[in-house]
């Protein structure tokens, strides 16, 4: 067999891999979040990623259902690692916009948290841009999440101040609020490590208010 139809086969048999992916694969992919077939293969690899290295477990499913049956959602969740947003998106149909540090937005994982168009908040200065940003996307009916303690809490467990904007957010977005519960998640603070650590991981889903 010459060279030329050994490459002319293997150009045949991507061309067929291609066609086949738009025709069966990318209208399911589509299916998931806001019609866009990347996002969709996200959410799915998530999952995988969540449910075989984390083994995450939920409860209060009910109150997830109740809250994004009534229209948008803030999500306010105790901040334990990088894994966290994640971890809650896992159990979600729609997607979840965080607000998360800048600072925490970089190195490997830069790429993912694009992907998933967190919100950047820049914990060295005053910046009422990101909030305006997520009370804006409220409003419009996406739902926002936030970490209210404004970092990870150590000791696990353990409930820091809650610094300003949550309220804001929850009085003015005109939202369902859905308290969260992280747990078993990686002890460290590199949030490389939190996503790439096994854990047996549990979130739970509290009445929304």
């Amino acid at each position: 067999m010459t060279t030329g139809l050994i490459l002319l086969r293997l150009l045949g048999g991507l061309l067929l891999i291609v066609v086949l992916w738009q025709v069966f694969v990318t209208p399911r992919l589509r299916r998931f979040h806001e019609h866009d077939a990347m996002l969709g293969l996200a959410a799915v690899l998530n999952r995988w990623w969540c449910r075989l290295v984390h083994r995450v477990q939920f409860d209060g499913l009910h109150h997830l259902r109740s809250a994004t049956d009534s229209g948008p959602v803030l999500f306010v969740a105790n901040h334990t690692g990088g894994i966290d947003p994640l971890l809650v998106q896992t159990a979600c149909a729609r997607m979840v916009q965080w607000l998360m540090a800048k600072d925490m937005m970089l190195g490997p994982m830069a790429d993912i948290w694009t992907l998933a168009r967190v919100i950047p908040v820049d914990r060295t200065k005053a910046d009422a841009a990101p909030l305006r940003r997520a009370l804006r996307l409220l409003k419009q009916g996406h739902d926002v999440g936030i970490f209210p303690e404004g970092r990870i809490t150590r000791p696990a467990g353990s409930i820091r101040p809650f610094m300003d904007g949550v309220g804001m957010l929850a009085t003015r977005g005109g939202a369902a609020v859905l308290p969260v519960l992280i747990q078993g998640t990686p002890d460290t603070d590199s949030v490389a490590a939190s996503v790439a650590r096994p854990s047996h991981s549990r979130v739970t889903f509290l009445e929304p208010i």
